[in-house]
């Protein structure tokens, strides 16, 4: 498939374009354990590898949401110290924001002259330095330059927290909220992880790893968009609608007390492509 093909060539030309690892670097595996031995101190080895998913394949051919899309990751579960051992982690763990805070996000938005908007952090884990115990990687073997060919097992040094690392997310996570924070967007409490208030722009934040919500005064949106913006690299926003995988259908309706504002979750679209994946299979 073409698109997929290009989807997956264009993510290795990004994540290498931002220094993600450093090809500089590049030394045989045996010489980096040895040294690493000689001098006392821990190492992390292990292997990045590529995929290709249809993201939202659920939607009609043509839905500008319906994409291929390329990732390179982590192998998080083969990695070995210098000494071959199974590598251990800090496992700090990240907390991103409850579907609640979504959701209370939403209500937020629905009050009179309030707006809601969305908006993806573009490769969010690579925005964040992989702190921590040194981490060096194998490239696919197509993927190394011909320069390497002198090398038997290739190594470089995994510089920014790259997807699959145990704790990568962590790492983002920390960089994200010490941003949101630095520009005056406060946590909401310990039990709301991940959410934020700004106490002049009135504005609620929500971030659920990669995606952003924003809600409050239709007037503010645009300023706190650029406040988020000044540190971290997101897609502009667009309003309310595929969010998480659930469509969110903003409406109004006439009650008895006067016209609201309500927000209907939609998953038709993809109760639908399960039944007919049934269908395909329990025909076989």
């Amino acid at each position: 498939n073409s698109k997929a093909r290009e989807a997956l060539r264009l993510e290795w030309d990004r994540l290498r374009s931002e220094v993600v690892w450093d090809e500089s670097s590049v030394r045989e595996w045996k010489d980096v354990a040895r040294k690493a031995t000689n001098d006392g101190v821990e190492v992390h080895f292990g292997y990045l590898f590529a995929l290709c998913v249809e993201k939202n394949s659920e939607l009609p051919e043509g839905h500008p949401k319906r994409k291929f899309k390329g990732r390179v990751v982590f192998q998080g579960n083969r990695v070995v110290n210098q000494n071959w051992d199974a590598a251990m982690f800090q496992d700090l763990g990240s907390c991103p924001a409850t579907m609640e805070a979504s959701k209370a996000a939403d209500c937020y938005g629905c009050a009179p002259d309030h707006d809601i908007e969305i908006a993806d952090a573009i490769q969010a884990y690579i925005q964040a330095v992989l702190e921590g115990t040194a981490t060096w990687v194998c490239l696919s073997p197509e993927e190394r330059p011909a320069s390497w060919s002198k090398f038997h097992k290739p190594v470089v040094r995994l510089k920014k927290a790259l997807y699959g690392h145990p704790d990568s997310g962590t790492f983002w996570e920390k960089h994200c909220d010490k941003h949101v924070v630095s520009v005056g967007f406060e946590p909401v409490s310990e039990e709301w992880p991940s959410c934020y208030f700004h106490p002049i722009l009135k504005l609620f934040l929500v971030i659920y790893v990669d995606d952003f919500k924003l809600s409050g005064p239709k007037i503010n949106l645009k300023r706190g968009w650029s406040l988020v913006a000044s540190g971290l690299k997101v897609e502009p926003p667009t309003p309310l609608g595929v969010y998480l995988g659930c469509g969110h259908e903003v409406r109004e309706l006439d009650l008895p007390h006067g016209r609201v504002r309500v927000i209907i979750y939609n998953m038709e679209d993809f109760l639908a492509s399960c039944v007919e994946r049934y269908h395909q299979l329990a025909s076989t």
